[in-house]
């Protein structure tokens, strides 16, 4: 009798403690570590992330127009590749040290991935940063930053055209509204030659290329962000510094006069680099803690307050019809992102 009441109990109590640990002790505790411990700071990360990419990328717009224009180097396409140098020996020393551990690590020596994968995304990458800061040399700052709200509007073609996301009436509308603020901003902005305008709006639609390739990367391989960089970063500073040395640096004078430039101003070469770094990393939390679409918001806004920062230093002329077309391209991609986050919603709650 006492072998019969002892040997079914074992077997039941395992699973007994199975069950109450793997449902009622581990998930209460996780999920108590993560409202306690991963809530709040994840919030705050989040937060400060949003500060640093708020600021930091007017900073480096304004920094890199000095650089440009007052410390003799002319060479926006070798500027560009500064931030990108610090992005991949960053990336690259947090994952050969085994500081991040590489989600998928075959992929570092895989010839086919890179040809196909790295390298296209990374000459966009490159095509973006150089042509955005060549058009710094023939616009003003105010009005590039008033071009690239059209991005999403190029970024939302591609996708629908690509079949990477399908669109619905509301959202072309809410795209129509965004293209015609901007253009109602732009014409009394853009009085300037079609050189500075193409450079900018071939700059937008290599970003649009760019994020679409990456969402499709991401999506088909579960790339990491870091892993991205990782990958992108190297092939995006070889570009840069080739396309530098054929357009820019062709001849040992301004080779020499472009590293004399740095020498006589390191603290703002330094400064960019760093704040290109900040810039990426913060876009990482950003997108990790907020999502993507915060990240976008956040970044018309910045451009606004790029904007109305050059309206008030009195480089840019602030006519009410220019504040009217931005107001309407702010209002239209807000009420975009909220069509998308109701999308999203809707799809989660149908699928669960």
């Amino acid at each position: 009798m006492s072998r019969r009441t002892t040997s079914p109990a074992p077997r039941r109590s395992p699973r007994l403690a199975q069950q109450q640990q793997g449902g009622s002790s581990s998930k209460p505790s996780s999920s108590a570590s993560s409202a306690t411990a991963g809530g709040s700071p994840s919030q705050l990360q989040g937060g400060l992330a949003a500060t640093v990419y708020f600021f930091a990328g007017p900073s480096l717009i304004f920094l890199n127009r000095r650089i440009l224009h007052e410390c003799g180097f002319p060479h926006p396409i070798a500027l560009s590749a500064f931030g990108v140098v610090v992005s991949a020996l960053v990336s690259h020393a947090l994952l050969r040290l085994g500081l991040v551990e590489a989600s998928q690590p075959s992929l570092m020596g895989d010839c086919r991935f890179y040809l196909t994968r790295s390298l296209p995304i990374a000459a966009l990458s490159a095509l973006t940063l150089a042509l955005g800061n060549m058009a710094y040399v023939h616009l003003s700052v105010a009005a590039c930053q008033i071009l690239k709200t059209l991005t999403p509007v190029i970024t939302l073609g591609l996708q629908s055209a690509l079949g990477v996301e399908s669109t619905t009436p509301a959202l072309a509308a809410c795209v129509v509204l965004i293209s015609l603020g901007t253009m109602i901003a732009s014409s009394g902005v853009l009085s300037v030659g079609g050189l500075g305008l193409a450079l900018q709006l071939g700059a937008n639609f290599a970003e649009a290329s760019r994020m679409v390739l990456s969402q499709q990367l991401l999506a088909a391989r579960k790339l990491p962000l870091l892993e991205l960089q990782y990958h992108i970063a190297p092939s995006q500073t070889a570009c840069l510094f080739l396309a530098a040395l054929q357009l820019e640096l062709r001849d040992a004078a301004s080779r020499a006069a472009a590293l004399q430039a740095v020498a006589a101003h390191p603290l703002s070469f330094l400064l960019a680099s760093n704040l290109g770094l900040a810039l990426q990393v913060a876009t990482l939390v950003v997108v990790r803690t907020s999502g993507p679409v915060t990240l976008k918001l956040l970044g018309i806004v910045r451009n606004a307050a790029v904007v109305l920062t050059e309206v008030m230093r009195g480089r840019a002329e602030g006519t009410t019809q220019q504040l009217a077309g931005y107001t309407l391209s702010i209002l239209a991609f807000v009420r975009y992102t909220q069509l998308r986050v109701r999308g999203s919603a809707a799809h989660k709650s149908k699928s669960a």
